[in-house]
């Protein structure tokens, strides 16, 4: 990568993006998804469920045992995190086609997971953003080199085409969209956050958070 052979180069501060399968039956399971009202997101960001805790429906407990022990394995063994984690918010979106979805993070959480219950070939992928082309609006970004894609520096964005279900994870904060649905039908997928159970932060730095204790109050 680079020639002088005295020198190194380090990562600072990568990001982890975990993808694994879920193999069990989704039979029952998309049927209840579809069967689930839908409300128009915004326009030509197309709709989404109006329950927003899909997962804790019963029909859907394998899958929630499933993500929830690949929450907890990235949190521990990638993250580091030292906190119990539980759902706070699932959801369905569905994009008809040529419908899309800005660059957005999920807020007041602290992983994301995606479930891609109807996925195949063709579908458009979901795109995760560099942080500081995407906060940042006074840096100015320097012509790149045509094989700047196989440079893992370089990159400002990174595309993933997800296969039928595949469960992605990855930190809330990190930017992500979807480009317009280039099919004859609809992209589904269902989105999982979560939060820490309980407790966040730490008392002793002042930056801790008891959810229990002002919900008992």
């Amino acid at each position: 990568m680079i020639n002088n052979p005295n020198a190194q180069v380090f990562q600072m501060f990568p990001v982890p993006f975990y993808v694994t399968n879920f193999d069990g039956d989704t039979t029952e399971m998309v049927k209840y998804f579809d069967s689930c009202k839908l409300n128009e997101y915004q326009p030509g960001y197309g709709h989404i469920s109006e329950n927003s805790y899909i997962i804790d429906n019963p029909v859907c407990k394998p899958l929630a045992d499933f993500v929830m022990k690949c929450f907890e394995d990235f949190a521990i063994n990638c993250m580091s995190y030292d906190e119990e984690l539980e759902f706070s918010q699932s959801w369905l979106t569905y994009k008809a086609p040529n419908q899309a979805h800005k660059a957005h993070s999920h807020p007041n959480t602290i992983i994301a997971a995606v479930f891609y219950f109807d996925a195949e070939e063709g579908d458009s992928p979901i795109c995760f953003s560099k942080e500081v082309k995407a906060f940042n609006r006074s840096y100015i970004e320097p012509s790149l080199r045509d094989d700047y894609q196989q440079n893992v520096f370089a990159q400002d964005e990174i595309f993933y085409y997800p296969k039928l279900n595949d469960v992605i994870i990855f930190p809330s904060w990190v930017m992500h969209g979807v480009p317009p649905n280039p099919k004859q039908k609809m992209r589904k997928c269902l989105g999982i956050n979560a939060l820490t159970k309980g407790k966040l932060g730490d008392a002793h730095t002042i930056s801790g958070i008891d959810y229990g204790r002002y919900i008992n109050e």
